[in-house]
């Protein structure tokens, strides 16, 4: 048990410090924040900038998507029907929240639910696509999501929100797109994140060119720890395939290998520098990384 939380401590101190930086103004000594007059404004519900929100809402170009695999369990009085996916039950209006060719749907049928344009997720604001967040699954195609990140500032985030959403859907390309929903806390280098199947790469690629080069102005130079770089404020990376724990992301992943590095080195009490390098090598080899490719999983053409 001590063994888990040292290892779980070590991961996420990593992750602050050197995968996306958040951690490093609260843990600096002598940091510029220090000598600020205190921000009194509240502006802020439960931590949300309730007008950079606002704005962010109203950039994303999104209309919602249609989330398939709901099961109809029973007609209500009134002619709503419940529906079941996973454990989570909705009530939902026939002509409001099914597709026309469902709109008739019977106990027992599997229907596409119509959700929202966006989601809120751990301190980001999430736009989804039209298209929902991931290509209909084919079990012979082993399907990857990408994810680029994206270091920008407040006012970047809002500008980035309204020429990806608006360029992603009019090409019907599924995809997510979350930003920090917090100004103040822009600081991290992974502020804006946006995921996409791997085989619309080169559709994505061309896109990304353009919005890039039109916000330029507000992209800033750091990009997360392990990621590639594919220009100044932007890095990519492949969703991981062998996780250490389910809802783990790909930052927390690489850090939680380095850490797990760290340990075996100092558990063997050789904590010399060339020791610990040597283990937290030894880690990624016996998961099939490579340190010079460490953003593509195992066995993964790099295309990028």
């Amino acid at each position: 048990m001590q063994q888990k939380y040292l290892s779980l401590q070590l991961r996420s101190f990593l992750y602050g410090i050197y995968y996306n930086g958040s951690m490093q103004s609260t843990l600096a000594l002598d940091g510029e924040g220090n000598g600020l007059p205190l921000d009194l404004e509240n502006n802020t519900v439960l931590g949300v900038d309730v007008g950079f929100y606002k704005r962010l809402h109203e950039s994303n170009f999104g209309e919602g998507y249609f989330d398939p695999g709901w099961s109809v369990l029973r007609e209500e009085g009134d002619g709503s029907l419940a529906v079941a996916k996973g454990g989570l039950r909705l009530h939902v209006e026939r002509n409001k929240h099914l597709q026309a060719v469902e709109q008739a749907a019977v106990v027992g049928d599997s229907v596409a639910i119509q959700m929202p344009k966006n989601r809120v997720q751990n301190g980001f604001y999430m736009a989804v696509g039209n298209a929902g967040f991931s290509r209909i699954e084919d079990v012979k195609i082993q399907s990857v999501t990408v994810r680029i990140y994206i270091n920008v500032t407040p006012e970047g985030a809002v500008a980035m929100m309204r020429s990806l959403t608006q360029a992603l859907n009019e090409l019907v390309i599924p995809f997510s797109f979350k930003v920090l929903y917090n100004p103040k806390e822009y600081q991290r280098y992974d502020s804006g994140v946006l995921y996409f199947d791997k085989r619309d790469y080169e559709v994505v690629k061309q896109v990304l060119k353009t919005v890039y080069q039109e916000h330029q102005l507000h992209f800033k130079s750091e990009i997360p720890l392990f990621t590639k770089q594919l220009a100044i404020g932007l890095g990519l990376a492949e969703e991981p395939d062998q996780k250490f724990a389910v809802q783990e992301s790909f930052g927390m992943n690489r850090c939680q290998i380095v850490a797990n590095g760290f340990l075996e080195a100092w558990y063997q009490g050789d904590d010399l520098p060339e020791v610990r390098m040597q283990a937290i090598i030894g880690q990624f080899s016996r998961l099939g990384i490579e340190l010079q490719r460490p953003y593509v999983n195992t066995n993964s053409e790099d295309i990028y």
